[in-house]
Formats: structure tokens, C-alpha cells, sequence
């Protein structure tokens, strides 16, 4: 009985430090995405992320509903850029 106790405290205290190293390992993967700081988004995470297809995405674009960067042949949005537009078209609710 008391070996189970000891086995459930090693099991535990392993799962906090997987924790731990899970966490870490996110953040040091968000630091080598971009070490600037901000996010950058390819096309298709904005697609998913907003949950549009690319011709809407290339719409908004056009528009100039959302900013993009174009580097290198590819199209990249700032996580900043997004919240910012999304924020901008915000349509509160009406009250009865």
C-alpha cells in the first residue's frame, strides 16, 4: 500500500514536469517561428484560423481590409494585423 502511494507521488511529480517541458518547448517554438516578436501567418493558417477560402482571403486583400506582407513570392500576415481587422468590423450587438 504504501509503494502503490509512492509510485502515485513519482507519477504525479512526472506529469508536472512533462507539463513543464510542454510548455517550454512551446515557447521556445514561437520564439524560432519568428524571434521579432510578432507572429506571421502563411495563407493557409489565415484561411483556417478565420475559416475562409483563399479567393475571400485574396478578396479582403484587395480591399485593403486586412495588411499582408509579400516576401519572397510568399504572403505573410501579421497575428496583430488580423486581430486589428477583426476588431475594426466588430458589429455589437443590438439591444432589445
Amino acid at each position: 500500500m504504501q509503494q502503490d502511494k509512492e509510485l502515485i507521488k513519482v507519477f504525479l511529480g512526472l506529469t508536472d514536469k512533462v507539463k513543464s517541458v510542454e510548455n517550454q518547448l512551446k515557447q521556445i517554438s514561437l520564439n524560432d517561428r519568428n524571434p521579432l516578436g510578432d507572429i506571421y501567418l502563411d495563407t493557409d493558417e489565415v484561411c483556417t484560423l478565420l475559416k475562409i477560402c483563399k479567393r475571400t482571403l485574396q478578396k479582403y486583400r484587395d480591399e485593403a481590409s486586412i495588411s499582408f506582407i509579400q516576401f519572397g513570392g510568399k504572403t505573410l500576415y501579421r497575428t496583430s494585423d488580423i486581430k486589428e481587422a477583426l476588431e475594426k468590423n466588430y458589429q455589437p450587438a443590438l439591444n432589445s
